[in-house]
């Protein structure tokens, strides 16, 4: 054959198997921290478990689900109003009575409608509320629709017609092509609950084929509601169990200034014990810039110290201002270059600025309230961009939750793509490099900052700037043995100097004749 070259050169394999793979490393990725939910009583399409908040990405959206005069609706229109901000808003479900215990099967076997009309003699056991009843002799055959499945179903549960079978319901739940069965016990509270199918002594099973065993299908127990607060836990329970995380929380105005403002206090109770939240609660009441109350929820908020919630006073109930300010706040892009924000100065885009004197800005102020003003002639200003806390800003907590998320991940992804982490100087120089690498993003994006050493600083250290962080470990030679055998390592500390903000300025101008 042309072009190959004869030679008494060849040889022959090696007598060693040499297999190559390649495999993917596990990589933890960031929570993202942009979502902001409105929380609500509106939605009688939302039931309790991970249905129970729903998230929208337009505002045509939510204006398909709720009416035009929902408060859903009036939240949502200030959300998307504004320009940049956050993409994902999410409205979540507030229940105040007793709920029943409910199972959604896994999707239905694909069958078309001449195959199920062709079951004629299922069976299934089923509990309900804690009693187990034997389901037999089902028949689809008069059904005319997929949907007459469930009505089918309900007969046959209702025919046992004692506890929580007697009121019991079974709903078609579509999912795009896909049809999902829910049986809802007739009961409510703690003790309401369904559980999954098994064989009964006669008949056909059908379980499996109405997606009611174990397989993807999913149980609720019943509850009685608590406090506000319990509410929302059971919320972020449901986003997590739905693949999401709110960071950002809202309430319906059907919480302001109410019942001596115990749900809105409740609220800020629950979001303070959050690792990662942030919670607006708005006052309407003219009782926020009155220096005489002690009683208005911002007064509360303060002597509270919640450094997660902020308040913002506004004389028109209709609008949601603590939403539009979220909405623009949790945009950032920590990835980028001076990306980071401050929440003072920003228009909020759909909201009217509130008439306001100076004096009355005053005690807003003194009491950690944040509003929406016009200053000078036409600027319209958010202000103060504060917590109730003395101490914290809405751009410091978020900046530095962020970091907080942003660095676990790093450090816990060290772990995850190393075969392991040795301990000596060389494992803590691995984490050492992952810590900085982050430290580093939060300099680029702002959050962090060189700043000027203190007079006493300069005179202790000799240097006249302090670097925006530094990455110290404990020594590998002062770690106890147990703590060695346990596999602890070396704590390690992060000294961050934050950038901040400039929020006022005074300018003294000498001029000579």
């Amino acid at each position: 054959m042309s072009g190959i070259v004869i030679s008494n050169a060849g040889s022959l394999p090696r007598d060693v198997d040499v297999t190559v793979t390649i495999s993917k490393p596990q990589i933890e990725a960031t929570t993202d921290f942009s979502v902001v939910c409105f929380v609500t009583t509106e939605g009688d399409f939302f039931s309790p478990g991970p249905s129970r908040i729903r998230y929208y990405s337009s505002l045509a959206a939510v204006q398909a689900d709720f009416a035009a005069s929902s408060q859903s609706v009036r939240a949502a229109t200030d959300f998307f109003a504004q320009a940049p901000r956050a993409k994902v808003f999410a409205i979540a479900k507030v229940f105040t009575s007793a709920q029943s215990g409910y199972l959604i099967g896994s999707t239905i076997a694909d069958k078309t409608l001449a195959q199920w009309k062709a079951i004629t003699a299922g069976s299934f056991k089923i509990s309900i509320d804690g009693t187990e009843q034997s389901i037999t002799a089902v028949s689809f055959a008069s059904i005319t629709s997929i949907e007459g499945i469930a009505s089918t179903l309900q007969t046959k549960l209702r025919g046992v017609n004692s506890g929580g079978f007697a009121q019991a319901t079974v709903t078609m739940q579509q999912e795009g092509s896909s049809y999902r069965i829910k049986i809802t016990s007739g009961t409510t509270g703690a003790s309401s609950k369904v559980s999954r199918t098994s064989a009964a002594s006669s008949g056909t099973y059908i379980g499996d084929v109405l997606g009611l065993e174990s397989g993807d299908s999913m149980t609720f127990d019943g509850y009685v509601p608590g406090d506000l607060g319990s509410e929302l836990q059971l919320i972020k329970e449901a986003s997590i169990a739905s693949g999401k995380f709110v960071y950002g929380w809202t309430l319906d105005k059907a919480y302001r200034d109410t019942a001596n403002n115990a749900s809105a206090l409740a609220a800020a109770a629950w979001a303070e014990s959050q690792d990662a939240a942030i919670l607006g609660i708005v006052t309407n009441s003219s009782t926020a810039y009155d220096a005489s109350s002690s009683a208005d929820v911002g007064s509360a908020l303060k002597a509270a110290g919640y450094r997660r919630t902020f308040a913002v006073y506004h004389d028109n109930a209709y609008y949601y201002p603590e939403v539009a300010i979220l909405a623009y706040a949790l945009h950032v892009d920590y990835s980028g270059i001076n990306t980071t924000i401050t929440t003072k100065f920003k228009d909020l885009f759909g909201i009217p600025t509130v008439p306001m004197t100076v004096a009355m800005l005053e005690v807003l102020n003194e009491k950690r309230i944040n509003t929406f003003t016009m200053v000078g002639n036409s600027s319209r200003t958010f202000r103060e961009g504060v917590e109730s806390n003395e101490s914290w800003f809405m751009d410091d907590l978020i900046n530095l939750d962020n970091f907080r998320e942003y660095l676990q991940v790093a450090v816990y992804n060290v772990f995850l793509q190393n075969k392991k982490i040795p301990y000596n100087q060389n494992g803590v120089n691995v984490l050492r490099n992952a810590m900085t690498t982050v430290c580093e993003q939060f300099v680029k994006n702002g959050t962090f900052s060189d700043r000027p050493s203190t007079e006493q600083e300069r005179a202790d250290t000799g240097v006249d700037t302090q670097p925006a962080y530094t990455v110290q470990f404990t020594d590998i030679f002062e770690m106890s043995a147990a703590d060695r055998a346990h596999r602890i390592g070396p704590p390690a500390t992060i000294i961050a100097n934050l950038a901040g903000a400039i929020h006022k300025i005074a300018i003294n101008v000498e001029a000579y004749a």
